[in-house]
């Protein structure tokens, strides 16, 4: 019971493991005394504690060092019996030596058998779970007690919000045999930044992008947890040199909020690559704004319109975007626009009387503001 990971079992999985002891010696004794395998019935029960240690958690390698040890504990203990015996030590060492070592080696191959069908079979179970999991969040987001009971099966707290990230992952062939393989070192390099188990991460392949959701702190604010979140995805990008930029989502509760949060995260990745940006991170908090605005059609029509009043003269537009950019600073922008202050000014001026605004009034520079972005934005 000191082997790791048995040691930090609950008390009922250790009772599992010693009455699973028990039924081994018991196994052993009777072939001892037979000369005959274990029954059919016998060898079940048998599997059927190689099964559970799948569920408990207990690593292969594990289990079968513990059985070496129980072998040899056995073996000890006849030899402390036969040391002061010639007759019985002869009969320990050529006749029943073999027979205890061949029978711990069929049973160790009996339980190894069963331990990785089992965990086979768990694994197509939990892809069958995460399949089925995928399906409520992007097709039956409504579903909530269908999302509740998934994610329960698959041992994940499903009242904990998420946050997505879009995933933009260079030469990636999804048809190669190494497909999932490499998606899942990626995961992994994912928790692992995050310092969380990689089974706390729900990932898909999903419209030619790796999709992972995360867990977001509790009790943080929104605004919080996406900051500290660009933070830390930031450092993923830079250590993977496959993965060309990642998009973050905002947190989002329930089927419903992953899904809004996996749409949010897509959209930023377009976003920035629609721009040609090399920022490796794209948070969706940073055209929050904008996509408020695609949501209100009335709002955006009259955002669109204040730009179409000065389509007809390219240079007050690119005037305009270009003070934007440089934050208002006059003697930089005309500096980067190559002009005389005097030059820009006069262009400033003339926005002025077409828009009817005032560059100097913060409720204007917002909008007019927002209106270029949308301008050089995707639809």
């Amino acid at each position: 019971m000191n082997i790791k990971p048995y040691a930090d079992l609950a008390l009922s999985a250790k009772l599992d493991i010693r009455n699973s002891i028990a039924l081994s010696s018991k196994l052993w004794f009777g072939t001892l005394l037979s000369g005959s395998a274990p029954s059919g019935e016998e060898l079940e029960t048998f599997r059927e504690y190689g099964r559970r240690r799948v569920q408990q958690g207990v690593p292969l390698e594990a289990l079968l060092r513990a059985f070496r040890l129980g072998s040899r504990e056995l073996w000890c203990f006849y030899i402390e019996l036969d040391e002061k015996d010639d007759s019985l030590r002869d009969e320990l060492l050529f006749q029943i030596s073999p027979y205890l070592m061949e029978f711990f080696d069929i049973m160790a191959q009996i339980i190894s058998q069963t331990y990785l069908e089992e965990q086979y079979k768990q694994a197509r179970w939990r892809e069958s779970l995460r399949y089925q999991l995928h399906s409520i969040i992007f097709n039956f987001p409504e579903d909530t007690e269908g999302f509740a009971k998934t994610a329960a099966a698959l041992r994940l707290d499903g009242t904990i919000p998420r946050i997505a990230l879009a995933i933009d992952v260079e030469r990636i062939d999804s048809n190669s045999p190494s497909f999932k393989s490499e998606l899942d070192r990626i995961v992994a390099a994912t928790a692992r930044h995050l310092k969380l188990p990689a089974d706390e991460l729900v990932a898909i392949w999903f419209r030619g992008q790796l999709l992972v959701w995360i867990p977001s702190r509790l009790g943080d604010l929104m605004s919080i947890n996406d900051r500290q979140v660009g933070k830390q995805i930031a450092s993923i990008a830079e250590t993977l040199p496959e993965i060309r930029a990642i998009g973050v989502g905002l947190m989002g509760e329930g089927a419903a909020g992953w899904a809004t949060s996996a749409d949010e995260a897509s959209r930023a990745l377009g976003f920035g690559r629609s721009r040609g940006g090399e920022e490796r991170v794209r948070l969706y908090s940073e055209i929050v704004v904008e996509e408020s605005v695609r949501g209100a059609k009335n709002a955006l029509r009259y955002l669109v319109s204040l730009v179409e009043q000065l389509a007809s003269e390219p240079d007050l537009l690119e005037t305009l975007g270009t003070y934007f950019d440089q934050l208002q600073r006059r003697k930089v922008t005309a500096s980067v626009l190559g002009i005389h202050p005097n030059t820009l000014n006069y262009r400033l001026e003339r926005i002025e009387n077409i828009l009817g605004a005032r560059l100097d009034d913060a409720g204007w520079v917002s909008k007019l503001d927002i209106a270029i972005k949308l301008r050089g934005s995707p639809g």
